[in-house]
């Protein structure tokens, strides 16, 4: 948004001088003295009471078109812009409010001056030849009482005409499809990809809250279309720091053909009274036409849908921390999943772990030996160095610890054909079922054949034994009885109890996908609160897909189909100089599922 230069007149006031007693000690008189303990006398034999206020006042400002500066000039020359009003006004938050566009190279002054807002164009200011400009005030003027907004849009030419036509549409977030507000949808002429990075746009416009933006007043011609996000105010993209969105093709806009039809009549109305004088003049808030189009006034709908998208960050190493036995933790500026992670073997075991932004390795090591980790991203490589030593120190000071469950199910909800998962400090390397007991109810049964570690995840120890509904279980890992990779046994005994619930308490979701591109991959996923992943598959070479989830919980649930173009399983951003769309998202939300139900739902896949 251009900046704005606010100037508020000196000596002016919004509100009546206060009284003051001192204006009467200078010049007594007799009828002052008598009237006043009169008055006082009144006063206080008034019966009190709460004043109440008069309807309240929600009409806007007028704007006195005799005494402003005429809208819709052709034309124009720079001068100063004066609006006048049919009330005292007030500006508020110009600098965010007045839209300017094109856009001006040095920021023009906006003042109040009793019933007038005044603009004023910087002295170096050059308006560009045969341009139409759209001064829109937005809510930056205001009545002093209520705040009432004036609805204020300036129009002029410095051609021979009023460039009359409209582009609409919205601007949408690529991966969450919300809408964005306050986007610039920019218009250039000159359409070369280096334009958004050195050049202003010839029209812009901001995006309202429901993401809709509406860029009136343009020329017929064929455009780069853009849509930015700009928190420095620049008019620029700068690059992996803002956001950008854009057309594949150039967007033309064609001046509607003349429409020219006889509609003379003979004049068969009378005049209303002989004395009535004609007093029609031009209304000088009509647009004039350009010569060959007509005047229309902008879509009510939007007409084009705009993608914004951050532009995939350069990985880079931001963390690397190795100062304790057993662990190397990699932080990295974004999810590292192009980072290729090699080091020295020297005979260490490594287990990899990844959380979000950051790679941890785990490593044993029975040698005193020191080695390095080698982090290899995009065409720069990061190296660590692991010291020697320290392990006996490690082992002394550690121990295998079960973490804490953040948010148990509740009782009688455990569902009954999921395993119990326990998760620990460490990765594990074994366990001893003769040191674990299981009691269904108060009957103690063998748990054996039903014990394993995780093989996605080597701190978690896995029970899958095949529960009953309604049943009470317990659960007791006496001390010794898992052991991680380094050596490292737990010590005290660890206790679970779970209830299971009733398949009836559960349902089934059969789902059926249609009109998927057989040429295509896809990623699909059903999300439920908090856009947790309930489950997720890989679709490639289908032009429909079906699948079932057997008692899930109740609820409502989303569905999520990534059309997966590199086909490497998940969202892909855009990129503006490799002229890529980012991958498209269709999403649903899914009918409720309740309780013991089965619900079959088709879906078909279209995307915008």
């Amino acid at each position: 948004m251009l900046g704005l230069f606010v100037k508020k007149q000196n000596g002016e006031s919004q509100s009546a001088k206060a009284f003051s007693p001192a204006c009467f000690a200078s010049h007594p008189s007799p009828l002052i003295s008598f009237t006043l303990p009169l008055c006082c006398l009144l006063a206080s034999c008034a019966v009190q009471g709460t004043l109440t206020g008069g309807t309240k006042d929600e009409t806007p400002p007028r704007l006195d078109t005799l005494h402003s500066t005429p809208n819709f000039q052709t034309h124009f020359q720079k001068q100063t812009i004066v609006l006048a009003f049919d009330e005292w006004v007030e500006l508020k938050d110009v600098f965010s409010q007045v839209v300017i566009s094109p856009p001006l190279a040095k920021r023009p002054t906006i003042e109040r001056k009793k019933k007038t807002i005044q603009l004023e164009f910087d002295e170096s200011e050059v308006l560009r030849d045969s341009a139409t400009y759209v001064i829109n005030f937005g809510q930056a003027i205001r009545d002093l009482t209520e705040g009432n907004p004036a609805p204020i849009v300036f129009v002029f030419s410095t051609g021979a005409y009023i460039d009359s036509l409209s582009v609409s549409g919205t601007v949408q977030d690529a991966f969450t499809g919300k809408p964005v507000e306050n986007a610039l949808f920019m218009l250039y002429e000159n359409r070369a990809d280096s334009v958004v990075r050195s050049e202003r746009p010839f029209y812009f416009a901001r995006s309202g809250k429901d993401g809709n933006f509406t860029v009136s007043n343009v020329k017929p011609g064929a455009f780069k279309a853009v849509a930015l996000l700009d928190p420095n105010l620049n008019y620029h993209f700068d690059g992996e720091s803002e956001q950008i969105a854009f057309l594949d093709s150039a967007l033309v806009l064609k001046a509607p053909p003349p429409s020219v039809s006889d509609t003379t009549v003979a004049d068969t109305l009378a005049p209303i009274a002989p004395t009535v004088q004609d007093t029609l003049v031009a209304d000088t808030l009509a647009p004039l036409p350009r010569p060959g189009s007509t005047f229309s006034p902008a879509p009510a709908g939007p007409e084009m849908v705009l993608h914004l998208f951050a532009e995939e960050k350069k990985l880079f190493l931001v963390l690397k921390e190795a100062k304790a036995y057993g662990s190397v933790k990699l932080g990295f500026n974004r999810e590292p999943y192009d980072a290729v992670i090699t080091f020295d073997s020297v005979g260490q075991t490594i287990y990899q772990e990844q959380v979000k932004d950051t790679i941890l390795l785990w490593y044993q090591l029975p040698a005193d030996t020191a080695w390095q980790v080698y982090i290899r991203q995009d065409t720069s490589m990061d190296t660590v160095q692991v010291k020697r030593g320290l392990r006996a120190a490690f082992l002394q000071n550690n121990a295998l610890v079960a973490e804490e469950i953040p948010n148990l199910p509740p009782m009688g909800k455990h569902h009954p054909a999921k395993p119990l998962a326990i998760r620990f400090s460490h990765p594990l390397a074994a366990f001893d079922v003769s040191k674990m007991l299981l009691f269904e109810d108060t009957a103690k049964v063998a748990v054996g054949p039903f014990v394993r570690i995780d093989s996605l995840d080597p701190r978690a120890l896995q029970l899958s034994y095949p529960w009953k509904e309604g049943t009470s279980y317990k659960a007791q890992l006496l001390p010794g009885s898992i052991t991680d990779i380094f050596g490292l046994a737990t010590f005290d005994t660890l206790r679970r109890s779970i209830t299971t619930g009733f398949h009836k308490d559960f349902g089934t979701l059969t789902l059926h996908l249609a009109k998927l591109n057989p040429d295509l991959s896809y990623f699909v996923k059903i999300l439920g609160a908090g856009d947790a992943i309930l489950a997720s598959w890989r679709v490639r070479n289908k032009a429909g897909f079906d699948t079932t989830l057997a008692a899930i919980n109740p609820g409502t649930y989303n569905l999520e189909v990534v059309e997966d173009l590199d086909g490497n399983g998940r969202w892909t951003t855009g990129s503006y100089d490799l002229h890529r769309q980012p991958e498209r998202i269709f999403r649903s939300t899914l009918e409720e599922l309740r309780a013991n139900w089965e619900l079959d739902v088709a879906v078909e896949v279209v995307f915008e």
